[in-house]
């Protein structure tokens, strides 16, 4: 299950250390024969929100043979939901297809690859094969019979990554693809303002007061362009 394997220490170099330094075992396929990997749409999208994205995995120099798989998975340390199979009007359906019609059986274990990325949808070609070319394309939050899209996480994430393994030839010795599809988890606009300012001054010491508008998750907001009045029951000095 590792992305990558470590030889035993019989492989090891370096013999003044008894053999007991190891070394990764080289990659089974070619990083650059692995295939492609596309994510649309890409870019910003607030935080907590329901959105559809469709995933499309293309078959490599040694296409997938039949029993072989793939993984996409995220980091355990998320609340974003889990996607669901069943009900199409339900938030979080999830639809697996293959391009050339082979039989895939897919799932979804939020324990189903090594840390950090144990959240994992797990599909697996179980009749027929594909061949190079052909795609495996996983659309979250699919919105065409009703339901309102996949439900993002709550928290802010610049590179939030859809991390996606492939075992091209059934050996289930999972390669990272070279380049990973990323976008960027912003927040939503401000519904809650929060006064900072220090708890403790002296007589007639200055002090600055600030603000800081947080969306309906509590994510610090940039999205505002508010314009505050300030107003004191007693008078005070340098009062914008």
């Amino acid at each position: 299950m590792s992305e990558q394997p470590m030889g035993s220490p019989d492989d090891a170099t370096g013999g003044a250390l008894g053999g007991l330094v190891s070394k990764p075992i080289k990659p089974t396929i070619p990083p650059e024969e692995l295939g492609s990997i596309s994510l649309s749409p890409s870019g910003s999208f607030e935080a907590g929100s329901y959105q559809t994205f469709k995933l499309v995995y293309t078959a490599g120099k040694f296409g997938i043979d039949d029993s072989g798989s793939m993984r996409i998975c995220f980091r355990f340390a998320s609340d974003q939901t889990r996607p669901q199979f069943d009900d199409p009007k339900w938030a979080n359906y999830t639809t697996v297809a293959a391009s050339n019609n082979a039989v895939l059986e897919y799932n979804y274990d939020p324990k189903g690859n090594v840390r950090p990325w144990d959240r994992c949808l797990y599909i697996k070609v179980v009749k027929g094969f594909l061949r190079e070319g052909d795609t495996i394309t996983v659309t979250f939050g699919d919105t065409s019979q009703g339901s309102p899209g996949m439900r993002l996480q709550t928290f802010l994430e610049d590179t939030f990554e859809f991390h996606t393994l492939v075992d091209p030839i059934a050996t289930f010795n999972y390669q990272p693809m070279p380049e990973q599809p990323v976008i960027n988890i912003v927040a939503g606009p401000p519904e809650d303002w929060i006064a900072v300012l220090p708890t403790l001054r002296r007589v007639n010491e200055s002090f600055a007061l600030k603000f800081k508008g947080e969306d309906k998750w509590g994510n610090p907001s940039d999205q505002s362009d508010a314009t505050f009045e300030l107003r004191a029951s007693a008078p005070v000095n340098g009062l914008p």
